[in-house]
């Protein structure tokens, strides 16, 4: 017996996206950095684009505070006011300084700029000794059991944010042996900050001058005026590392840890964080400007998909008279992705239709036989679409059809012929269309005349029993 239902085999279709030739592989850059530790990565991908022992522990001295202004914004509000009490003196000698002062009122928003433009030891540690008291709900508290527990706020959040292998003691970067972290972590802290408006606006000043506690002091408060200057020479103009794309983030420098840089630029829309551990200046500067021309000149946006797109087109099964016996398939939704020139070159697509709307066949058919039994609506998933760079699925969507497509019925069948005639009538072939309109029309009154003798018979069988 002839079996009229088999297995179906799904339609797999795998087309190389098109590229342009691409440059030696962006995976084996042809340079060398004096920093002993590095990473460049996307920011809003996370995509690493190169390593240099990123994740090696390191000293990472005042880029510590990025993660300490993270801490702070979870428990202290940018436009409360802070009064600077003795904590600050709590700084360890020979640390860089914001010149606060004790008793000085000073805005939240600017304890952020003193800790972040010129790099404020002192200003972390009113940080950490305000949040504490925050968290403890109590007026005071011994300062070194406040740096405890921001440091344990510190790693708690750290770990948040995925880090692996960080580990610190205090507020502000000055070295001890227990305070470490890598160029992944630090890159990971930088990505949460450029995430956060009012840092990365503060991150990308260069100077800030003016009263601490802005325009709207508390009556009787002791204001003071300031004058900070960012560290950061690739932001500052007059300055021979200035990079014209370049607006961030913190810089950091211990005895033990060296320069240290954690550095974002930004150009056609693309924005990229550099961590340099342990590079001498101008090393600094320079291994930045490096990572950062890298990044642009070898990697892009690639827009791998684009919403109704048409990804091809598939067979239909005896359609409609007059319909197309092929249907255009259409992608639903969009996916960019941030990728290498040569990783877009090597991106690939695979088409996986529904086999339940497949055409049901005696015999295992080759993949381009595979067809689509209607009906099928506009709109419908027909499947789904997969692509893949180097053997990994970097994005899955559905695919669906372009229009409707219809059953072939025998009402179809003399609409169709009765519509050619209608167009053909003065023409001398309109004899063929009447007759297959004819045909069609006597072959519905025979199916109607048997339909109706079998329905009076089933009537008669049902009354006579």
């Amino acid at each position: 017996m002839v079996r009229l239902f088999k297995r179906i085999i799904a339609f797999l279709i795998i087309i190389a996206a098109p590229a342009a030739a691409a440059p030696a592989s962006a995976a084996e850059p042809d340079f060398d950095l004096t920093a002993q530790a590095a990473i460049l990565v996307e920011r809003t991908t996370g995509k690493q684009l190169y390593e240099k022992n990123g994740n090696k522990r390191m000293y990472p001295a005042s880029m510590t505070k990025i993660l300490t202004a993270l801490v702070a914004l979870d428990y202290l509000k940018p436009d409360e006011f802070i009064v600077v009490g003795a904590e600050k003196s709590e700084a360890p000698s020979g640390s860089s300084v914001a010149s606060l002062e004790i008793g000085e009122t000073i805005l939240m928003e600017n304890l952020l700029r003193a800790l972040l433009i010129p790099s404020g030891n002192e200003a972390g540690c009113v940080i950490a000794y305000n949040v504490a008291l925050r968290v403890n709900g109590v007026p005071e508290m011994e300062y070194n059991s406040a740096e405890v527990l921001f440091s344990d706020l510190m790693n708690k959040k750290a770990s948040e944010l995925g880090a692996t292998n960080t580990h610190f003691i205090n507020p502000h970067g000055f070295h001890g042996d227990n305070h470490y972290s890598t160029a992944h972590d630090i890159a990971l802290f930088s990505r949460a900050l450029l995430e956060t408006p009012l840092l990365r606006t503060i991150v990308r000043e260069k100077k800030f001058e003016g009263n601490s506690a802005g325009s709207n002091a508390p009556e009787g408060a002791k204001t003071v005026e300031h004058v900070w200057e960012t560290h950061n020479e690739l932001i500052m103009d007059n300055k021979e590392a200035y990079y014209t794309y370049a607006d961030g983030i913190k810089t950091g420098f211990t005895d033990e840890a060296g320069d240290c840089l954690a550095a974002s630029a930004e150009k056609n829309g693309v924005t990229l964080i550099s961590v340099v551990f342990f590079s001498p200046k101008p090393g600094t500067w320079d291994d930045s400007q490096i990572l950062f021309e890298y990044g642009f000149n070898n990697f892009s946006f690639v827009d791998v998909q684009r919403d109704n797109e048409s990804l091809g087109q598939a067979a239909v099964n005896n359609p409609r008279l007059g319909d197309p016996k092929l249907m255009d398939v259409l992608s639903k939704g969009n996916f960019t992705g941030f990728y290498g020139n040569d990783e877009a070159a090597r991106i690939e697509r695979e088409i996986i239709y529904d086999q339940a709307l497949l055409k049901k066949t005696e015999q295992q058919a080759p993949l381009e036989a595979s067809v689509f039994e209607p009906p099928i609506d506009a709109g419908q998933v027909l499947g789904k679409v997969n692509y893949y760079l180097d053997g990994q699925v970097i994005y899955s969507g559905e695919v669906i059809a372009a229009a409707d497509v219809c059953k072939r019925t025998l009402s179809s069948d003399f609409r169709y012929y009765l519509d050619l005639a209608r167009k053909k009538f003065f023409q001398t072939d309109a004899v063929t269309f009447f007759a297959g309109g004819a045909a069609i029309l006597v072959a519905l009154i025979i199916i109607l005349a048997v339909r109706h003798r079998r329905r009076k018979r089933n009537q008669r069988f049902t009354v006579y029993r």
